[in-house]
């Protein structure tokens, strides 16, 4: 296959302790790197010069350009996909130009701060004939991959309840970055309402398919923190949190299924599970745990149990066969450079479109409606 030529928008020029904007482009930047089906030809940064100094802090090859705009980069000839991987609330002004441009367009989940935007997306995508591809990454691990295969194998018969569970391993600390503000904001794009919660659903939806009703529960048990500049100094103390840190969702799927879905938050777990994800079928049963840590980043110890009526509980195998490469990404990036290497093979289950996260979108927009606040 042809190699895919990337120019990539949000790369900062190093990891810090404390995440700055940019830095989550390092991992896109080393997954593009480390594949041999992508090359990294051009960066795109608030400036040319700021672009610049990440491809000399990161020794890139002196053919990488540097840009200054969404327009410009995507006006490049030799870039055939943009990756975006900014603050959510800048997707809307960097994806667009690059849709214009007739470039296929990869963009950090969450994808958009409404549905809305989504929708007009969508419809300018189609009348330029490109693809939108959203890196909701839970999708491309092997884990959920082998859940929907084991689903599809009808080996659980007729589907009748998931419940999944989560230890949230990012609780409120008594310092926080004031670039990530809105991180505790319920009505920000980076809420941890759409990271902690909207990762591990667009997971749940990608197998088990969507919700037709919802109800909700929110509640923030610490509702403060202080702000700190880059220097670490408080910008602002006693900074009030709204995005709650608890969340407790159930409804009825599409298929009339029920499901139950909630996110705690404590320092760690009694039993030492971070997630437990069960699907229960008329023939049988599976479950999913892992260690705590972050869902869509390859929690660790995860484990696949499957017993099929009351034969003995089998654990599953689902670990793929994967290139040597891999093993230069951390566990933190390993499943964004499976993203792109579903995006460059066509692997369409390891991958969500535009069109599925709307989907998503669509339903934590309900939740968000239909949630009591406690």
């Amino acid at each position: 296959m042809a190699v895919i030529r990337v120019g990539l928008i949000g790369l900062g020029p190093v990891t810090s302790e404390g995440y700055r904007p940019g830095e989550w482009g390092i991992q896109h930047m080393d997954a593009i790197n480390n594949s041999p089906h992508f090359e990294l030809v051009a960066v795109a940064n608030s400036s040319a010069a700021s672009a610049q100094r990440s491809i000399d802090a990161h020794k890139l090859p002196a053919t990488v350009k540097a840009y200054g705009s969404a327009q410009d980069i995507a006006a490049d000839p030799n870039v055939d996909l943009v990756s975006v991987v900014v603050n959510i609330d800048r997707h809307y002004e960097l994806v667009k130009p690059a849709i214009v441009a007739k470039k296929n367009v990869l963009v950090e989940f969450p994808f958009m701060p409404t549905v809305e935007q989504t929708e007009e997306l969508i419809e300018l995508a189609n009348a330029n004939g490109v693809k939108v591809f959203v890196a909701a990454q839970a999708r491309a691990d092997p884990a959920v991959l082998k859940f929907k295969e084991i689903l599809a194998s009808k080996v659980l018969g007729e589907i009748v309840q998931s419940q999944f569970t989560a230890q949230n391993a990012m609780g409120t600390p008594p310092m926080w970055p004031e670039s990530t503000k809105g991180f505790f904001d319920i009505n920000a794009g980076i809420s941890r309402v759409n990271i902690l919660l909207g990762h591990p659903l667009d997971a749940f939806v990608s197998v088990l398919g969507g919700l037709r009703s919802v109800q909700s529960i929110f509640k923030t048990q610490v509702k403060t923190t202080n702000l700190i500049d880059n220097a670490g100094d408080v910008s602002e103390p006693d900074h009030q949190i709204t995005a709650p840190d608890n969340f407790a969702v159930q409804g009825v799927l599409s298929s009339g299924a029920t499901a139950a879905f909630s996110v705690r938050t404590c320092p760690l777990p009694a039993d030492g599970v971070g997630f437990r994800w069960v699907i229960t079928g008329t023939e049988g049963e599976v479950t999913f745990t892992a260690s705590p840590g972050v869902f869509q980043m390859n929690p660790p110890d995860a484990k696949i149990t499957l017993r099929k009526g009351v034969a003995d509980a089998e654990e599953m195998n689902f670990l793929q066969k994967e290139e040597d490469y891999y093993v230069n990404m951390g566990p933190m990036g390993v499943n964004t450079l499976r993203f792109y290497e579903a995006v460059a093979k066509g692997e369409k289950d390891a991958y969500s479109t535009i069109e599925q996260t709307l989907e998503t979108e669509k339903i934590m927009r309900e939740i968000k409606k239909a949630a009591t606040i406690v």
